[in-house]
């Protein structure tokens, strides 16, 4: 029997990302190769440095295959929500009498489904249900075997730009990659960290990155709507470098110092040994409340989001925060929070030793790959 390994390809907004994972025992995955590479990343949709993403990823692969020294057939590819756009439908199958519902008949609800919303210069990614209604209005998220005479399903619609789809297909065949698949990084995020009894009701995820920051509303095993901005945790760093006159990479470790629930007086400093060599001092005060200033931007943004693209009242829904760009800081969680004004979890991968918020929407990619290939 063929191994079922899987190699899987994040889009980040700063960093390409690969891992190359088979499943363990236990939930584990165990990673066969994973590598890393910063580069120029995406602005509202588009890619900063077009001419050197293939460059990029070129020199991502280079590294794991010099780990992984199998021949790579086929790719999954995760595509971010600022590339993404997600459609509702409803759709509806009859029957001549009652019976028991088929998975034959599920999958003829969504099979035409999707030629009617597809839009210009887009391409569908997946259909799922959010929510089943059999004919006595009793909604369900698992219709097998319930006995009905019809079945209506909300279906949840994901589409990509197809200019990224074929920009991508055409740098991973000039690499000699056959096969490439491209997978809702939204999608696969919410569907790991998020347990299926939750997801009855919608939930929210906020996941904020170094320079893109998507909300993504989770019902059933689908998005009920997805949208995002440009800003994250890179656009902190660089008001740190401005606020506090040092250069962009002392910024970046002056931010894991950053402890947001401490108030400090005009003698309180952090310490920062630049990369220089030297020992600068920073006012506590200062580097706080440059932290806390655009992280309540982006709050409000996150705020206004949900605002406009919740189609029904979330004041009590779930909300769950993936990605670095706020996990990572201390006190990070609980000020973004207040700021909403709304109770915060963590969105962690359930894969031991893995559980950390920024790592859920890799994970979350590689778990939906292993899925579809067993």
């Amino acid at each position: 029997m063929a191994e079922n390994i899987v190699t899987v390809v994040e889009i980040g907004s700063s960093k390409l990302s690969c891992v190359v994972a088979q499943k363990g025992v236990n939930g584990i995955f165990n990673i066969k190769a994973r590598s890393q590479v910063e580069y120029a990343g995406f602005f509202e949709g588009e890619f900063i440095e077009q001419n050197l993403l293939e460059d990029a990823v070129r020199t991502l692969f280079a590294e794991i295959q010099s780990v992984y020294k199998k021949k790579i057939q086929k790719i999954y590819v995760g595509v971010p929500a600022e590339f993404s756009k997600v459609v509702t439908a409803r759709e509806q199958v009859s029957f001549k009498h009652k019976r028991n519902i088929r998975q034959s008949d599920l999958q003829a609800l969504s099979a035409e489904d999707s030629k009617d919303v597809i839009e210009d210069g887009m391409e569908v990614l997946s259909v799922n249900p959010i929510f089943f209604e059999l004919d006595d209005s009793r909604k369900t998220n698992q219709p097998l075997g319930l006995k009905a005479s019809k079945i209506l399903a909300e279906l949840s619609i994901i589409m990509a730009q197809s200019s990224f789809i074929k920009n991508f297909n055409k740098i991973f065949a000039r690499l000699g990659i056959e096969q490439v698949e491209y997978l809702s990084e939204a999608l696969c995020e919410a569907m790991l960290i998020i347990e299926k009894e939750e997801r009855e009701r919608t939930c929210i995820v906020i996941d904020v990155g170094a320079r893109s920051t998507s909300i993504a509303f989770v019902k059933g095993d689908g998005l009920s709507n997805l949208t995002s901005f440009s800003m994250g945790g890179s656009y902190i760093t660089s008001d740190l470098a401005e606020a506090c006159e040092i250069a962009y990479n002392d910024a970046r470790n002056l931010k894991k110092k950053i402890v947001l629930s401490l108030r400090g007086g005009e003698n309180d400093f952090y310490d920062l040994v630049t990369l220089g060599g030297r020992v600068v001092k920073i006012p506590l005060s200062l580097a706080n409340e440059v932290v806390a200033f655009r992280l309540n931007i982006i709050a409000q943004t996150v705020n206004e989001c949900i605002r406009l693209f919740a189609k029904e009242n979330v004041p009590y829904y779930p909300i769950y925060l993936c990605g670095a760009g706020v996990s990572k800081i201390r006190g990070g969680k609980d000020f973004f929070a207040k700021c909403i004004s709304r109770n915060i979890a963590y969105g962690v991968p359930p894969i031991p030793a893995m559980d950390k918020p920024e790592n859920a929407s890799l994970l979350g990619l590689v778990n939906a790959a292993l899925e579809e290939k067993s």
